[in-house]
């Protein structure tokens, strides 16, 4: 896999779990889904380069 497809993947789950995490209407549920979004944004930001800027 490209960095740029990790990039685009780690992008989508963390949309993904922090959409989930709004919706919850538990709040256990809802600490989970932003424990991992917020567990992909750091990966994103330690992890991957960023893009060039346009």
């Amino acid at each position: 896999m490209s960095s740029q497809n990790d990039r685009e993947y780690l992008e989508h789950r963390h949309h993904l779990s922090a959409e989930k995490a709004r919706a919850a209407t538990d709040p256990g549920v809802a600490r989970v889904h932003d424990a991992f979004a917020r567990a992909y944004a750091q990966r994103l930001h330690q992890e991957m380069p960023q893009p060039p800027a346009k």
